[in-house]
């Protein structure tokens, strides 16, 4: 696999904010084909919150559309924390007045931890995968389960029975979707949500469908075991779609466990243990019952020379 040269901020998109413990780490690139990148991410360690939203290039002002989702997550993760309630605004906002010629529109997955676990929201076919580490009796790369479940037509045609996941994958109408965040043909909004609970070692991978479109969950697995650090990892995963053919734009975030954070070392040497350690108790006993012995030992050869000195006297 070749390590494309990944867009670092291409125009009109968001990126993360520093991380300080590099939990998370993101990538975009506009990919071969299309003229900008109409997609946006972005994430917040700190507060417990990623997103990845994908504007559609059959509406216009694809772009504007992805970024004012982005920026109604982030409003509310500094404020209510009620991320449903920021979907709809961002619908709200891009619905606007129903005469206007524009029509935007956009998909969008939200991930917010609570704890221990974490919430998926999400409009239209960006996805959320979980990638659960190699052990006893699995797969040597681990394996990944799909979170989310598409709003398109080809979703529709694999849950009637009419087609099944491998027809799907290459269905010429795979792109069309049945739900989005903005665009006139949706005067209300839903949105499907989903809770999990985290496991030690497990990451959650969002992307936009550039990713998911092209690269085989085999090969995503591959990617995510070989590249323990996000960031190479996110950067490999995009690599995957452009030597696909980049057809798309490709966004990709990838988010570990909080178990999986090594303990502050600063944190822990700031901390002095309230008792010595098991072996420094057993040198500091030993050492007290040698000195009692010599103490002795210097009291008998007085008292025997003091003796001695008696007899002689």
């Amino acid at each position: 696999m070749s390590e494309a040269k990944v867009r670092e901020r291409p125009s009109g998109v968001s990126h993360p904010a520093i991380s300080t413990t590099k939990r998370s780490a993101g990538a975009t690139h506009t990919g071969y084909r299309r003229e900008q990148n109409e997609d946006a991410f972005w994430g917040d360690e700190a507060r417990g919150v990623w997103v990845v939203a994908d504007g559609l290039g059959g509406h216009q002002a694809g772009e504007i559309a992805s970024q004012t989702v982005v920026e109604e997550i982030q409003r509310s993760s500094a404020t209510d924390r009620h991320y449903e309630q920021a979907l709809r605004r961002a619908h709200a906002l891009l619905v606007g007045d129903e005469n206007t010629a524009t029509a935007m529109g956009t998909t969008a997955v939200v991930v917010a931890e609570d704890g221990g676990y974490f919430h998926i929201y999400w409009v239209g076919d960006s996805r959320a995968y979980l990638w659960t580490p190699p052990g006893e009796n699995t797969d040597p790369h681990g394996s990944l389960k799909q979170l989310t479940v598409d709003h398109s037509y080809v979703q529709m045609l694999v849950d009637s029975g009419a087609i099944n996941q491998d027809e799907a994958a290459s269905h010429p109408n795979r792109h069309v979707i049945t739900r989005c965040i903005g665009g006139t043909a949706n005067p209300s909004l839903e949105i499907d949500r989903a809770s999990f609970s985290w496991n030690a070692g497990q990451k959650l991978l969002l992307c936009s469908d550039g990713l998911s479109n092209d690269v085989s969950e085999a090969e995503i697995c591959e990617v995510l075991t070989r590249n323990p650090d996000n960031q190479r990892a996110s950067e490999f995963l995009i690599a995957a779609a452009l030597d696909a053919g980049g057809r798309d734009n490709i966004t990709v975030q990838v988010i570990s466990s909080p178990h999986s954070i090594a303990p502050d070392r600063e944190n822990q040497n700031s901390r002095t243990p309230t008792e010595q350690p098991e072996s420094r108790q057993f040198f500091s006993a030993r050492g007290t019952i040698v000195a009692r012995v010599a103490t002795i030992a210097i009291i008998l050869s007085i008292s025997a020379y003091a003796a001695w000195q008696l007899l002689n006297g």
